[in-house]
């Protein structure tokens, strides 16, 4: 059986393959493991574009029986990106990828920069990931993978966007920073 590989580029100057909803980051895996964050601003500016090459830092938004939230500093902590994600939808789309995510060697993540006006790429990095802070997010996200029963819970996609407007309503991204881990 001959299987054709679907295989997406993304390059500087060129439009994003990917569509791209709304605006700030958005996180996503494929099947053995590897992460992919899609900023998408309006009109980035050059010092933007600058700090997006910049050193980042990331750290888990932990809040009880809800997997946890990603978050970066793009730069310094004058640019915080949240990138909430449901492990359920993700493990469907990318069946195993927790498993893959955690058993790799070395964790980077490629962060694509978009111009949510133009839909153009203004910059791609590779961004280094603490192996603790890998471990700590597939330790959250571990018991949403797989359907809900008595010892897990899932979240459908309506849900777990209430939660996040939820958790995002309480308080602001600076706050959730600073308490995160």
């Amino acid at each position: 059986m001959n299987e054709m590989s679907q295989t997406i580029s993304f390059e500087e100057g060129k439009p994003c393959p990917l569509p791209i909803e709304g605006q700030g980051g958005g996180l996503s895996f494929s099947p053995n493991g590897d992460m992919l964050l899609v900023a998408s601003l309006p009109h980035p500016s050059e010092a933007q574009i600058k700090a997006f090459s910049g050193k980042w830092r990331a750290k888990l938004i932990a809040e009880s029986e809800f997997p946890s939230i990603p978050i970066f500093a793009v730069g310094s902590e004058d640019w915080l990106l949240e990138t909430p994600c449901n492990p359920a939808q993700q493990e469907k789309e990318a069946p195993g990828f927790v498993e893959a995510l955690y058993a790799k060697k070395d964790h980077n993540m490629v962060a694509i920069l978009v111009d949510s006006e133009t839909n153009i790429i203004q910059k791609i990095t590779h961004v280094p990931l603490e192996e603790m802070f890998i471990e700590r997010m597939v330790m959250s996200w571990n018991p949403y993978k797989t359907a809900g029963d008595e010892y897990t819970k899932t979240f459908t996609n309506e849900s777990f966007i209430t939660k996040i407007n939820e958790i995002f309503k309480m308080k602001s991204s600076k706050e959730l920073w600073r308490t995160s881990w």
